[in-house]
C-alpha cells in the first residue's frame, strides 16, 4: 500500500511533526525549487519497487510509479515541461537506462506534456548518494551540472524517483535557475524522512 506523505514541507516535502510549516534548512536556506510534489513515502513497497527499478532491470515498474505520479502533476500547468533527473553518461552506459528518463516518458505521453531529456547533463560522475553520510551528499553534487542547451521555458518539473536529503535535487535546481528558469517544481515518486 501507497502511504502518502503526512505534514510535509511546503517546499522540500520532508515530513514534519505540523501541518503548513516548513523544515529547518528550507527555512535557514532555501532551495532554487519553489515547492516538491511527492506521491508516497519511501517505506515498503514502495522502496522495492524503487530498488527493482533502478537496480533490477524491472523496467515494468517504471509505469507503475508513473501512475502514481500523475495525479500530482495534474494540478501543475499542462505547458509545463518535464525534465528527468539525469544520470552521468558513465552510470548511464552501465545501468543502460535512466529510470527518471522512463518515468517521465510515461507521465509526458499520458499528460500530452512536453519532455525535455537532453537540456540539463550531469558532469560529475559522482558517488552514489544513498551511500553517504547526509553532510557528504550536498558536497558530492555540489556544481554536478550543466545545461547544454537552452531552455525555452520559464518554469519547468524536475522530476525524480527518489528524494532523500534533496541536495541532488538542490543543485540541480541551482543549475537550472542559474539558467534564468524562474520557476522549478521538483516531482518524486517517494520522499524519505531523511
Amino acid at each position: 500500500m501507497i502511504v502518502a506523505p503526512e505534514n510535509p514541507c511546503l517546499i522540500c516535502a520532508k515530513p514534519l511533526n505540523q501541518a503548513n510549516g516548513f523544515c529547518g534548512e528550507c527555512r535557514s536556506e532555501p532551495p532554487a525549487f519553489n515547492q516538491t510534489l511527492c506521491a508516497a513515502v519511501y517505506q515498503s513497497p514502495v522502496s522495492s519497487w524503487v530498488q527493482q527499478l533502478k537496480f533490477g532491470e524491472r523496467l515494468d515498474r517504471a509505469r507503475l510509479i508513473a501512475e502514481s505520479m500523475i495525479p500530482l502533476l495534474e494540478v501543475v500547468a499542462q505547458e509545463i515541461p518535464i525534465i528527468p533527473m539525469p544520470l552521468h553518461l558513465k552510470r548511464l552506459r552501465k545501468r543502460g537506462y535512466n529510470q527518471a528518463y522512463e518515468i517521465a516518458k510515461i507521465i509526458t505521453k499520458a499528460q500530452s506534456r512536453k519532455l525535455i531529456g537532453d537540456a540539463l547533463v550531469r558532469t560529475k560522475n559522482t558517488a552514489m548518494q544513498a551511500e553517504l553520510h547526509e553532510k557528504q551528499r550536498a558536497a558530492n553534487v555540489r556544481a554536478a551540472f550543466k545545461i547544454d542547451r537552452p531552455i525555452e521555458h520559464d518554469a519547468v518539473i524536475l522530476l525524480d524517483d527518489v528524494m532523500t536529503t534533496g541536495q541532488t535535487m538542490r543543485s540541480a535546481a541551482k543549475c537550472l535557475a542559474g539558467a534564468g528558469i524562474k520557476e522549478v517544481i521538483v516531482a518524486v515518486f517517494a520522499r524519505s524522512g531523511a
